[in-house]
């Protein structure tokens, strides 16, 4: 084997097959279009606007509750 051959055979071991093994990966692994999966259904309709006689309060679950702070004494330690 001649040396010109042994180089192009070692560059092709060396950067050859693993760049044709990461596209074939890339390309097998690649997700298709929403909806061709099973288990995926297209996108929800956005919600529409609220009435403008709707009334505009919060619920309570969504109003956070504020607690009265926490006093703690000072306790001296003798030196």
């Amino acid at each position: 084997m001649n040396a010109g051959l042994q180089v192009v055979l070692s560059g092709t071991l060396t950067f050859g097959v693993p760049l044709v093994w990461a596209v074939r990966e890339w390309i097998v692994t690649r997700r298709p279009k929403p909806g061709s999966w099973p288990g995926d259904e297209p996108r929800q309709p956005q919600p529409k606007p609220m009435s403008p006689d709707a009334p505009r309060r919060l619920p309570d679950c969504l109003i956070p509750r504020l607690s009265a702070p926490v006093t703690r004494s000072r306790i001296l330690e003798p030196v």
